[in-house]
């Protein structure tokens, strides 16, 4: 809109519908420069669909900020990483979407799924209860089944790996691959 030949590009005031003040201000602060507001995790999504809609370089500011996120060091969310998915699968984000299943192969599949065991001390013995976050639960539904079903690819190939490693079999290599019965139909298409 600000850089293409729409009328908003001359006007000198554009009405903007449905938008909440709070996320145009925060998209505005990082969209100048001469502002030096970086996108963060506070604020990337409140940034990102402004920055789509409005066709901005900031989309790939706010790409390349979920995809460093995406690493066992910087202390993520699963519900925050579960939203991330969720908007990389909405605005098109392929890099950031093969980054965040690459790291969501790593992460326990039952916190994926919003399933928790709880420890607590009854009668002198420790005792398991399960739990489930709904909230968790019902973000891990809404993402896409392809998307889910690369994560759970790229788990089987680890655990395959890993039983490989334990077993010390000689054909372990580092880029082990299981062709999937899906790829072998697609192959000889």
């Amino acid at each position: 809109m600000f850089n293409s030949n729409f009328k908003e590009s001359t006007s000198k005031e554009i009405e903007l519908e449905d938008k909440k003040a709070a996320d145009v201000v925060e998209f505005l602060k990082c969209f100048y420069p001469n502002m030096k507001h970086p996108v963060t995790g506070d604020n990337v999504l409140q940034v990102l669909p402004l920055a789509h809609e409005y066709q901005s370089p900031l989309v790939a500011t706010c790409e390349d900020f979920m995809s460093q996120m995406c690493k066992p060091d910087k202390s993520l969310t699963v519900s925050t990483l579960l939203d991330y998915i969720l908007a990389g699968e909405k605005y098109g984000l392929t890099s950031f979407l093969e980054a965040a299943i690459e790291f969501s192969a790593h992460v326990d599949f039952e916190l994926l799924n919003g399933k928790m065991t709880i420890k607590s001390w009854v009668n002198c013995k420790n005792v398991y209860d399960k739990t489930i976050d709904n909230s968790i639960f019902l973000k891990f539904l809404k993402i896409d089944l392809e998307t889910r079903y690369k994560i759970a690819k790229i788990r089987l190939q680890k655990i395959e790996m890993d039983r490989k490693r334990r077993e010390n079999l000689d054909e372990v290599e580092e880029d082990y691959r299981i062709i999937l019965c899906s790829e072998i139909k697609n192959a000889n298409n």
